[in-house]
């Protein structure tokens, strides 16, 4: 893959990194903490944009087959990006409106929540899919990193600018925030795209009866491998991300930290991110994408653990440490996910499979997210105010941890890409049969 490509594929990462980051680092910390929503209501909101997230699969298909302007990702790449910047600078204004009240200010809020989720979830999978179209199996975990490493000086250095910004908080200094951060997200994406992908020549359309849903089917609902796959992607993306809509609560409850320092929380974890990232590639290439994984797993288990346990003792320094460890665990599983989410993908069906990946990370994620937020406010009815419930929400990811370990194991790349060769084969002989 060419270097230019490979910055500007990462520049669209950081942009959606960056776009992501007021909902999961400090929208979520004011809703609860400053608006007094529960949290069940600020993870609904927040988790919004995993409503839509099975159309990541069908946005892959419709892009394998249907170029725009001679090219198959960017075009759409650039329209998903538009409505994420479009509905982030709309957040702050719909959490407000929320919190006054109403079934007009909530439908407002499902609304902004929603059009960002619906713009970020037609650009992810598409630019993971352009890495697939123009990289080797060997180049994969060498871009993953690129990627991930920008995304994670980008966040460190955005969490950082973030939390000064609107700290002491006011919904002034927030709004004025997220709207220069909009406005950056569009910047960097135009950046990204520009030259990414050369025109050429169109696919070749699979008119019935190999359509896109038969063709999804037989790629993936019909391939234990994939199914196997789909099942370990869930658990891990659950387990690293549950806390995301609970931990700043968390920190403020059990240290008394302020909303910039909570929000200044994710430099710590994205810090932790950032290195393992850098070493988790020298992992995945020497000893294997289960190895890597394997390795984030334990580290991750080892964060929440301290996580939990420093709130009890109101250890501050230390519970940095659980997170900054968290952080690590959570790169090593990133890189090794990545790069086998890229190589457990069929060349003639990138988009498809691509899609259904990001569709586990997607629910994952916001299933994660969603549940942190159930979980913590059932276990506190059950066991009280205090942090019994926050504390519950971390037992949960090392179970989830604990669940995703034999998935993985059971995994075969090679088993997988013999299954979709046989889709391959199969749609072309029934285009040949209809005369095509």
């Amino acid at each position: 893959m060419r270097k230019i490509a490979v910055a500007q594929v990462a520049l669209l990462n950081v942009a959606v990194g960056l776009a992501v980051l007021p909902l999961e680092s400090t929208l979520n910390r004011v809703m609860i903490t400053e608006l007094g929503f529960s949290a069940t209501l600020t993870a609904l909101l927040v988790s919004l944009r995993f409503l839509t997230s099975p159309l990541r699969v069908w946005f892959g298909r419709v892009s394998d087959r249907h170029p725009l302007l001679g090219r198959r990702r960017a075009p759409y790449i650039a329209l998903g990006m538009l409505l994420t910047a479009v509905g982030l600078a709309m957040t702050p204004h719909a959490a407000f409106a929320a919190a006054e009240g109403g079934a007009g200010a909530l439908l407002f809020a499902v609304l902004a929540f929603g059009l960002f989720g619906f713009g970020v979830n037609m650009t992810t999978p598409l630019y993971f899919a352009a890495v697939s179209d123009q990289s080797t199996e060997a180049e994969r975990p060498r871009i993953v990193a690129v990627m991930f490493v920008a995304l994670g000086v980008a966040v460190v250095i955005g969490a950082g600018l973030l939390g000064s910004a609107v700290d002491p908080y006011s919904p002034e200094k927030l709004v004025a925030a997220v709207g220069v951060l909009s406005l950056i997200v569009l910047g960097l994406s135009a950046l990204g795209l520009v030259g990414l992908e050369k025109p050429g020549k169109p696919t070749a359309r699979d008119d019935a009866p190999t359509s896109d849903w038969s063709v999804i089917k037989r790629l993936l609902l019909d391939n234990r491998q994939a199914r196997l796959f789909f099942g370990y992607l869930l658990l891990t993306f659950i387990a690293v991300d549950a806390q995301e809509v609970v931990l700043e609560p968390y920190a403020a409850a059990a240290f008394d930290m302020s909303a910039g320092d909570t929000t200044r929380l994710t430099a710590v974890f994205r810090t932790g991110f950032l290195i393992m990232l850098v070493a988790g590639v020298q992992v995945a290439s020497r000893r294997g994408r289960g190895a890597g994984a394997r390795l984030g797993m334990l580290l991750a288990a080892a964060g929440l653990a301290i996580i939990a346990a420093t709130g009890a003792v109101e250890a501050a320094g230390a519970f940095r440490g659980g997170v900054f460890l968290l952080g690590l665990g959570a790169g090593q599983i990133a890189v090794a996910n990545l790069s086998l989410m890229m190589d457990m993908t069929a060349e003639e069906h990138a988009g498809a499979s691509l899609g259904a990946w990001g569709l586990a990370q997607a629910v994952g994620v916001g299933g994660g997210t969603l549940l942190g937020g159930v979980w913590r406010d059932l276990s506190a009815m059950v066991f009280g105010a205090g942090l019994a419930g926050y504390w519950s929400v971390f037992a949960l990811e090392v179970v989830a941890l604990i669940a995703a370990w034999p998935l993985l194991a059971r995994l075969n790349v090679a088993r997988y890409r013999e299954h979709a060769s046989n889709v391959s084969f199969q749609t072309a002989a029934s285009k040949l049969a209809g005369g095509e």
